[in-house]
């Protein structure tokens, strides 16, 4: 029973935490607000997250499991493994592109280097569950590409504005790089993906994962 209890409590603290990120951004939240938030004292809040930056993984692992849900729809299930890291990639950045309050949440990722080292194991994982993880060369080889895209990715998210760049561009660029230059695929196959994976997203409505962030921390 005390476990359920401290497991719902997480949930709050997580869920009120995402509600003032999408408000204010990283920077200008603190254990104090988040603490007030959620009805309880600093020093309980503490006893779960000693310090902010432990909160910031935890949003980074729920709001990018939210977003793989999404790549079990109809409309993606059936695609190749590279077609939907594209998708994935790609609604992350969409997300906050079309939402100012999921923008903060996406920028306070992509300034943290533990959530951006976090976002590289969730696809490392990913890509083991999907089952192609063996076919891709060395651990090494293919943690270095993606921990490369993911902060190269990053860095022209932030600066997208400046380099007239859009979520479809920068989730290409990732993609790409990652099959050519560190999986060293053929380029008709990286073509191959990319165009697969467009044509899929043509069908896809954003809302729905917008309801789906949005019910992240409702279970």
């Amino acid at each position: 029973m005390a476990r359920q209890k401290n497991l719902v409590r997480r949930h709050e603290i997580l869920r009120n935490t995402f509600i003032l990120l999408k408000k204010r951004g990283m920077e200008n939240v603190s254990l104090q607000m988040i603490a007030d938030k959620s009805g309880i004292s600093k020093s309980l809040l503490q006893s779960y997250y000693p310090h902010k930056n432990l909160l910031i993984p935890e949003i980074v692992t729920n709001f990018m499991t939210a977003v793989l849900k999404s790549l079990n729809a109809t409309d993606f299930k059936d695609l190749n493994t590279y077609s939907k890291m594209k998708i994935f990639i790609y609604l992350i950045l969409e997300q906050g592109i079309q939402d100012e309050g999921v923008e903060r949440v996406v920028k306070s990722i992509l300034s943290d280097s533990d959530s951006l080292d976090r976002w590289s194991q969730i696809l490392d994982d990913w890509l083991r569950n999907e089952g192609v993880k063996h076919d891709l060369g060395s651990d090494r080889q293919v943690q270095i590409g993606l921990n490369f895209i993911v902060t190269a990715g990053g860095s022209l998210y932030i600066k997208r504005a400046e380099l007239d760049l859009d979520a479809d561009e920068i989730s290409d660029i990732m993609v790409k790089t990652f099959m050519s230059t560190f999986l060293s695929m053929d380029e008709s196959k990286v073509d191959q993906t990319i165009d697969e994976a467009k044509s899929a997203l043509q069908k896809y409505e954003l809302a729905t994962l917008t309801q789906t962030i949005n019910e992240m921390f409702d279970n």
